[in-house]
């Protein structure tokens, strides 16, 4: 038996649990920018919130409210977050509209990359990294590999081909 096997239906793998300074801040924003639906919310005596479930995008994601007692914090306590959440959406440049509309900080304003994807950043008013990702060319692991060289020959890096045409080089 594998721990899969012994995790709630619901739970199917891994699950983000978030640290966040409002759960009534960060339930709204979800709630605004991605349709979050709220399955549950559990105060403790203190008033602060040590359980919130969300349904997003078909995952779940939970909440809690900082408790530096138990070293929960969140990323505006300690200064930011080596973490970053991705999502699919439908439409990342409305997507990141309504974030940036709902006081997230822009990170990268949408592109489309050399990995195929329309492509955004936002760090939310938590403090938490979200990217955005909507699929526009499916591509194989080689394509992607090309484009990627070529895109970093044009910017320079030191490990790329330095020989890629001009008209070769770009996101696409």
């Amino acid at each position: 038996m594998t721990a899969a096997d012994l995790a709630p239906e619901e739970f199917p793998g891994v699950t983000p649990h978030l640290v966040v300074r409002s759960v009534a801040a960060a339930v709204a924003f979800y709630q605004r920018v991605f349709g979050a639906d709220e399955l549950q919310r559990q105060s403790g005596p203190d008033g602060r919130i040590w359980h919130c479930e969300l349904l997003v995008a078909g995952g779940r994601l939970l909440l809690v409210e900082e408790f530096p007692d138990m070293e929960m914090r969140s990323p505006q306590t300690i200064g930011g977050t080596p973490v970053m959440l991705h999502i699919f959406v439908t439409d990342v440049d409305d997507t990141f509209n309504r974030a940036v509309d709902a006081g997230a900080e822009p990170a990268m304003k949408p592109v489309d990359t050399f990995w195929g994807d329309r492509y955004a950043q936002v760090v939310d008013p938590q403090g938490h990294r979200w990217s955005f990702g909507l699929r526009k060319d499916d591509l194989s692991a080689e394509q992607t590999g090309t484009r990627a060289r070529r895109w970093s020959a044009e910017r320079g890096h030191p490990n790329s081909p330095a020989d890629v045409p001009e008209d070769q080089r770009g996101w696409s």
